[in-house]
């Protein structure tokens, strides 16, 4: 007998009591706990006032037979099991068995062995039953104890709701039944990520690489602060549900965000440094790629003389200045225009604008610098280096055309603007 099915509740009813003794003994030998009644009231009874899992019954026994014992049973709990053993083989008793629901029947005289095996299959059967309903149990209130947000979905509707999720959302375990999470679930810029159910598990399905979404921190409050959550989708293949599992990541996203930021921002101007610089660029370029509409330039421009500045004034005054200019800078930039420290005196701006328009912003730049009054020292000039994307661009070959213009403006004077064209331009 397998160790789990020690512990299943036998009750035994048989009124013969030396047949009893024998089969009892055999019983404890296999099973921790066996109840015994002499006829089918007495069975009823303990059956009423004990745990029983599986029943062992004689069918003719004095003042209530073994039928009418498990139909009453089988009224207070259609899943228990019960195994008839009768001498009779008549297709009547046969009949009102199918009929009661018994689960077996083992006709007299009885083979142990035969018999051991019946009892052993149901048993095992239900200690199976017992355990699966206890990892249930446990599963629900691990679920129900993990701030984490849980749920399932079947048919495009959700089955199951942890406590976090319904606390989250602010409804009991009664509704709900056609909600649709996908109305919860937004972009980081507060716009709704989904139009249904469906397109929200796709997604999920299929997008491994963007798992990370948004809800509101209170859920109706369109004002509310986002916390972002990692998405796990699990495919339940045999019950064909999904298994969807929402963990807060917020505090480790903002870090995350923070880092980035910190990464991405010069600490001297407190604008985007040259490590933005190189992540935003070949995105932009690729949006320039896709629509023709999007006309992408770049502006390189540095300090001239700028070290003997810091030789002659020291590297505060130096530092205070580039904080100058920037700030200047800044006031005459559009809103979508990108504002970046090369490094040292070296700026780069990125916008969106043709050849003439990012040729007129250089310019107007230009002289607005050589007249600001800058602290300590009177004049200041810069010199300009422009490109404008061409189709067969990339990040490097947009960047060295702006580059090699920059030079060019110094090499003719400095204080200057220059554009170098691509080839498309000059062809």
């Amino acid at each position: 007998m397998k160790k789990i099915s020690k512990n299943i509740n036998i009750l035994y009813v048989e009124d013969d009591k030396d047949i009893a003794e024998e089969i009892i003994e055999i019983l404890k030998m296999e099973f921790n706990t066996v109840y015994y009644a002499t006829n089918g009231q007495e069975g009823l009874e303990l059956y009423k006032k004990n745990n029983i899992d599986l029943i062992i019954s004689d069918i003719m026994m004095p003042v209530m037979d073994g039928l009418e014992m498990s139909r009453k049973i089988k009224e207070i709990d259609p899943s228990v099991v019960i195994i008839i053993i009768s001498a009779f083989s008549e297709a009547l008793y046969f009949q009102k068995a199918i009929e009661i629901g018994i689960d077996n029947y083992i006709l007299k005289p009885i083979n142990i062995k035969n018999f051991l095996n019946v009892v052993e299959k149901y048993a095992l059967k239900l200690a199976q039953q017992r355990q699966f309903k206890e990892y249930v149990s446990l599963s629900k209130i691990l679920m129900d104890t993990t701030p984490n947000l849980i749920l399932t979905i079947s048919n495009n509707k959700i089955e199951f709701k942890n406590k976090s999720l319904l606390n989250k959302l602010k409804i009991d375990e009664k509704s709900g039944d056609d909600l649709c999470l996908c109305n919860y679930i937004l972009n980081e810029d507060g716009s709704k990520k989904f139009k249904n159910q469906k397109e929200m598990l796709l997604h999920f399905q299929n997008r491994q690489d963007d798992r990370i979404v948004y809800m509101r921190k209170d859920i109706n409050n369109p004002k509310s602060i986002l916390n972002a959550y990692n998405v796990a989708d699990i495919y339940l293949k045999t019950s064909d549900k999904h298994l969807i599992i929402f963990t807060d990541i917020t505090e480790i996203y903002n870090e995350k965000e923070k880092y980035k930021k910190d990464s991405f921002t010069d600490k001297l101007t407190n604008i985007k440094n040259k490590n933005y610089f190189n992540f935003i660029l070949p995105k932009m370029i690729n949006s320039a790629k896709a629509d023709n509409r999007y006309k992408l330039s770049l502006i390189i421009f540095d300090i001239d003389f700028f070290k003997n500045i810091n030789d002659t004034y020291g590297h505060q005054i130096g530092d205070n200045i580039l904080k100058s200019l920037t700030k200047m800078v800044q006031k005459t930039l559009r809103e979508d225009d990108l504002f970046i420290r090369w490094g040292g005196e070296e700026f780069v701006i990125i916008c969106n604008c043709n050849k003439n328009s990012v040729t007129s912003l250089s310019e107007k730049l230009k002289k607005q610098i050589q007249t600001y009054r800058f602290e300590t020292i009177d004049k200041l000039t810069c010199s300009f280096g422009i490109a404008t994307f061409c189709k067969n661009d990339d990040a490097n070959s947009l960047f060295n055309r702006a580059d090699k213009a920059l030079y060019c403006a110094k090499n003719n004077g400095r204080n200057r603007v220059r554009y170098i064209e691509c080839k498309k331009e000059r062809g």
